[in-house]
């Protein structure tokens, strides 16, 4: 017979358990409904749930929730409520075995989430919120996120926020080295900062938020916002004066950069705004702050300070929780210009400046993406050749974003070029199905850019605008906008297609718009978005075809060796992809890594 959990308040006020018969015809789906899996506040180190909780704390602590302290073992966190620990197991159930794609585990993932959430509701009911509580939300949340409950997730988000804004914070409006920070508390606070962003687009962050705007209502935060802001919480400045917060401590700010790029995926861009290159738009603020964001991370998270590559895959493990966070950095700063740089959303931006754009912010537009492409292609063979698993779904989102870019480039007719990006697609999208297995939003987006190759269609031949004797015949390609842009925005593509599956009765389920809805190309058409087939927005018809990239003399495209006026783009010798091979043993290229190498030992000369 199944039971369920009810509370009774004790003298002291607080709450105690007590199991009650439940009949076997009362519906499961009942809110009220759970399953008394765990004596309340214990765990045995040989029961499953121990097990489940152990994983938690080596693949989900600190990537990216950094909930507990450093190091966490399961005999360290001592008699915690039976909700959180039911929240920790069914996140740490994902890294079992075969994770979501075995059937039983999804059954336990679900009963777990179930439990732990009705037990949650009834605390809030009864009036006895504890910090256990709150933890227990912030896990629900990146449980329901990756689920493809995006409106639950929400929920749960913004119920612990509430939560959180009536406590006294003292002390907490700075961040300091959270490598060494036992206060729980703080810990969850900052958590709750760093789920918000990385879930991006449920709730964009407002301008002028700062850090400790949770302590008042209104907006949520947005650290990188304004240079002041900034500056007060601990960062110092970008001199030499910076101080060092740590890898965990950085990425709460490295997550604002992501949450400023997911907003700037999401937006509907309207007639009045300004050129990408304007000082005021959206794509130069996320350059800006992109820009700021490095300047003030410590020279020590580099890589080649870090030397990830040089420890063994034993080591890399028992250090999870420096080396997730660092992969996260990595990731997440390579990711942003790729998706502020991503030709769809240029595209969007350009609609109304076809003979105004400059060449140079074609050609850096370029580089920026096959550069940081390159670089987040080149991370995930780093972490492959080390045995290393991913666990952190946000990193899950930046290689799919880095795949759509690879699946255009696929589609060139340079044969060298185009090969490079198959072979780039492919390693994204097999790092994307290995991840799946944890995590099912990311298993979906497998299915998304499998569907979006499928929809890749011949769409007629275009030529360009040159002289007659030199003009040039191109293969134009059609490509599904909707489900592209599904992919891009990251709320979107964890999306279930099952409002019913959220959190809405029937009545509602059928009118469930909200955060969960597709966004919708707008007046984005065909002709505008005739990129698939051109390198970067080469292609895009914002670009006068009479227009030059580089003096005549020094065009290196042989494809293009007969014309002098085709936008020409010099795809020789950029990063995008790392395992180039020049003939002879000696060459003038650097390799990716000796140029930060070269910068650091420039800066550490002493004049004399």
């Amino acid at each position: 017979m199944m039971e369920y959990i009810t509370y009774a308040t004790d003298t002291r006020g607080r709450q105690s358990a007590s199991t009650t018969p439940l009949s076997p015809a009362v519906s499961r789906n009942n809110p009220t409904v759970v399953e008394n899996i765990l004596p309340e506040g214990s765990l045995s180190h040989e029961s499953s749930e121990a097990q489940d909780a152990e994983l938690f704390l080596t693949y989900c602590n600190s990537q990216p929730l950094l909930l507990f302290p450093c190091r966490s073992s399961l005999a360290s966190l001592g008699k915690r409520d039976v909700e959180l620990l039911l929240a920790m197991g069914a996140m740490g159930a994902r890294f079992k075995d075969q994770g979501v794609h075995s059937k039983a585990i999804q059954d336990e993932i679900g009963r777990k989430t179930e439990r732990a959430c009705s037990m949650v509701m009834m605390r809030v009911a009864a009036g006895t919120v504890e910090l256990s509580t709150i933890q227990t939300l912030c896990i629900l949340s990146m449980l329901e996120f990756t689920a493809g409950h995006i409106i639950r997730a929400g929920s749960y988000t913004g119920l612990a926020t509430h939560f959180i804004r009536h406590l006294k914070k003292e002390g907490f409006e700075k961040l300091s080295n959270l490598e060494t920070e036992r206060d729980e508390r703080k810990l969850c606070y900052i958590s709750l900062i760093m789920l918000q962003n990385i879930h991006g687009s449920l709730q964009p962050p407002e301008v002028g938020d700062s850090l400790n705007s949770l302590a008042a209502p209104g907006g949520w935060n947005s650290l990188l916002r304004t240079g002041s802001t900034t500056k007060a919480i601990s960062w110092g400045s970008s001199g030499d004066n910076k101080l060092d917060i740590g890898i965990s401590g950085t990425n709460v700010h490295t997550s604002e950069l992501w949450a400023l790029a997911c907003n700037y995926a999401s937006s509907h861009v309207g007639v009045d705004a300004h050129s990408p290159w304007s000082p005021r738009s959206d794509y130069s603020l996320i350059n800006f702050h992109h820009c700021e964001h490095e300047s003030l991370m410590p020279l020590r998270f580099r890589l080649h300070a870090s030397r990830f590559q040089d420890h063994p895959p034993a080591e890399l493990q028992a250090h999870r929780d420096y080396w997730g966070p660092w992969i996260f950095f990595q990731m997440v700063w390579h990711a942003v210009p790729c998706l502020a740089n991503h030709p769809f959303l240029l595209s969007m931006r350009l609609r109304k400046f076809r003979r105004t754009m400059p060449q140079s912010f074609l050609r850096n537009s370029f580089e920026q993406l096959t550069f940081h492409s390159g670089w987040v292609v080149h991370f995930l063979e780093l972490t492959e050749s080390k045995n290393f698993e991913v666990s952190d779904p946000t990193i899950g989102q930046c290689v799919a974003i880095v795949a759509t870019i690879y699946l255009q480039h696929s589609f060139v007719e340079d044969r060298g070029f185009s090969k490079k990006a198959q072979m780039g697609f492919e390693k994204c999208l097999n790092f994307l199905r290995n991840m799946g297995r944890r995590w099912p939003h990311i298993d979906r987006q497998v299915g998304h850019l499998e569907q979006l190759r499928d929809t890749v269609a011949p769409g007629g031949l275009t030529t360009d605008g040159g002289a007659p004797a030199v003009s040039h015949t191109h293969q134009k390609w059609s490509v599904n906008l909707q489900l592209l842009w599904k992919i891009l925005v990251y709320a979107h593509a964890s999306n279930t297609s099952d409002a019913a599956g959220d959190i809405f009765g029937p009545e509602l389920a059928k009118d469930s718009v909200g955060h969960s809805g597709d966004p919708s190309a707008g007046a984005i058409t065909e002709r505008d978005f005739s990129l698939f087939g051109s390198a970067g927005i080469s292609g895009h018809t914002t670009v006068a075809s009479e227009c030059v990239t580089y003096p005549p003399d020094q065009i290196e495209d042989p494809t293009q060796a007969g014309s002098q006026t085709s936008p020409t783009l010099d795809i020789s010798g950029l990063p995008d992809d790392l395992s180039v091979d020049f003939p002879g043993s000696d060459t003038l290229f650097l390799q990716l890594q000796d140029y930060g190498r070269a910068f650091e030992d420039w800066l550490s000369i002493n004049p004399s």
